[in-house]
């Protein structure tokens, strides 16, 4: 799939998808990187080191330092995909770049929906460099 880059970097990862908007500040616990709003889909299981799949973000300006502290903690995703990305959390993926020498690659806008085409549990590659999302194996 071929989409637009919002930040750069390469990455592999297992994959976690959902089909509801995400919001970060209050939505998960940033030393562990596990969901912790009980109204998500994904309450409970955990975005460490995996590529998630979201359409977009929902809600506060805080969405961006929560990002940042979960690089920070070492719990942040590996990559974020979304159907539309809002500042807020390309600022967070930036900040944990340039505060921690972390690297979220960050992809949107792509050609097909993300959130129809991967799984959970596919292998992801996520170039942000050139803003394409590859599923490497299907779950």
């Amino acid at each position: 799939m071929k989409g637009h880059s919002v930040n750069q970097g390469v990455v592999r990862a297992e994959a976690i998808v959902t089909n509801q908007v995400f919001g970060f500040w209050g939505g998960i616990d940033t030393n562990t990187g596990i969901i912790i709003d009980e109204h998500h889909e994904l309450c409970g299981q955990s975005i460490k080191g995996k590529v998630f799949v979201f359409p977009e973000g929902r809600g506060s300006t805080v969405g961006a330092s929560v990002i940042l502290e979960l690089a920070r903690c070492g719990t942040a995703p590996a990559a974020m995909v979304n159907q539309k990305t809002e500042v807020i959390l390309a600022t967070g993926a930036i900040l944990a770049e340039k505060f921690y020498d972390i690297s979220i690659p960050v992809v949107d806008s792509l050609d097909k929906d993300p959130v129809a085409e991967i799984k959970s549990g596919d292998l992801v590659e996520v170039n942000g460099d050139t803003g394409e999302v590859y599923i490497l194996k299907d779950k």
